[in-house]
């Protein structure tokens, strides 16, 4: 025992492999792995286990059913896949094995390789700098969605909204979301969108999970830079938490899932909302302490009121106000009799003292100027016979020497004009 020091830590088995588990999993990062698939076996639970291996080694692995979406293929015995997990040591056996969290078949290489290429080319440009992201609007009225409309995406995208009473409007723009065509139909959609007249608020861009194939409608350049150029700020949710493409990184936000995008969406409504409830709830509070400190005045007021017997002052006045009323109907009516005879008094003195006299003569001077005008009226000089003559500019000819000859003038008579030529 001279070799064993006093400083010397000892470990038990159980101990060593927690510490040895702890230091895996912080040291080792999540990574892939290519290699062949062997003894291939799934339980009844839904997770499969089996071994990675290749020419010089092997490595057991577990996919576990809450993965299992991760893996759009089915598993075959001798498969080559490239795998995604990360290391995790089984204490009980001091083994280590890949727990999966996604899989791929070995002939998605090629477009791994071209993915990470694209990226760091886009990368360069700075179409993903985190400067050019926008605010997501907090609480968007009309949301335009680019996906398939028969997917299951927008499906679990528009029931989470419901679910949480989001209020506001969603749209759905249709696009493949995979093969030849989806990425131009994606792309054309996002382009309709800038100049809608529905005046989006916010857009969004998704589909479900899949392969690597299945996403690469959203891997591709024009995708990614429709999405980094739109004018509209942009979410991206397309495939599982682990799946990653272009348009993640070049989008104002990325969301793991369309489920986690609605839920994005309605949690900024859902805590407005729940901000608006609360300060009502304050308001109603200091309402009610307000109108409680009204109550308490007024019950001091009446108290008050009661302790100075109005009573007593309110009969008092009223018989001060019967008195008053009573000598005031004797004056009206004695006041009324006086100026009716008055006003009788000075009717007849305006009958019979000249007034009526003289409006008689204002009359007689009335009709005779009413018939003077009747003999000077215009139309009345032409039925006796007179006639009036204009000049071609329309003036009154008083005098035969303001005419000259071959001028054109117009006669005018009770029944009409003529037009004459002066000789």
């Amino acid at each position: 025992m001279d070799f064993l020091r006093q400083s010397d830590e000892i470990l038990s088995v159980s101990e060593f492999s927690r510490r040895f588990k702890m230091l895996v999993k912080t040291q080792v990062p999540e990574l892939w792995l290519r290699g062949e698939i062997s003894n291939l076996k799934t339980y009844s639970s839904g997770h499969t286990y089996f071994k990675l291996k290749d020419s010089d080694a092997i490595i057991s692995a577990v996919l576990f059913k809450g993965y299992s979406r991760g893996v759009s293929f089915p598993l075959r015995e001798g498969m080559k896949i490239l795998a995604y997990g990360e290391i995790s040591v089984y204490e009980g056996s001091g083994n280590y094995q890949i727990v999966i969290k996604a899989a791929m078949p070995d002939g998605t290489g090629d477009l791994a390789k071209r993915f990470e290429q694209l990226k760091q080319k886009l990368a360069e440009e700075g179409l993903f700098d985190k400067s050019k992201k926008r605010q997501i609007p907090t609480l968007p009225r009309n949301i335009a969605v680019i996906t398939s409309p028969t997917g299951a995406a927008i499906r679990d995208f528009c029931r989470i909204l419901t679910r949480r009473a989001w209020k506001g409007n969603v749209f759905i723009l249709p696009a493949r979301v995979q093969g030849a065509e989806s990425a131009q139909e994606i792309v054309n959609q996002i382009n309709y969108a800038q100049t809608s007249a529905y005046n989006f608020d916010l857009l969004v861009v998704m589909r479900g999970g899949g392969s690597l194939e299945d996403l690469w409608s959203f891997n591709e350049e024009i995708v990614a830079r429709a999405v980094a150029g739109s004018k509209i700020p942009t979410i991206s949710a397309v495939g599982h938490e682990i799946d990653f493409t272009l348009s993640d990184f070049s989008a104002d936000l990325r969301a793991e899932t369309p489920s986690a995008a609605a839920e994005y969406i309605s949690s900024n409504f859902i805590d407005f909302s729940n901000s608006i409830t609360r300060s009502f709830e304050l308001v109603r509070r200091e309402l009610m302490l307000k109108m409680q400190s009204v109550r308490s005045l007024l019950s001091k007021a009446v108290d008050v009121f009661r302790l100075n017997s109005p009573s007593v002052k309110i009969a008092n006045n009223t018989i001060r106000i019967d008195d008053i009323q009573e000598r005031l109907n004797v004056s009206i009516k004695r006041i009324t009799a006086e100026k009716t005879t008055k006003l009788k008094n000075l009717k007849t003195q305006l009958n019979y003292v000249g007034v009526k006299p003289k409006m008689i003569v204002l009359q007689e001077r009335l009709n005779a100027c009413q018939k003077r005008l009747e003999n000077l009226n215009v139309e009345n000089i032409l039925a006796r016979g007179f006639s009036i003559v204009r000049n071609s500019s329309g003036d009154v000819i008083t005098s035969a020497t303001n005419l000259t000859s071959g001028e054109d003038v117009q006669m005018y008579f009770a029944d009409g004009k003529k037009s004459a030529t002066i000789k």
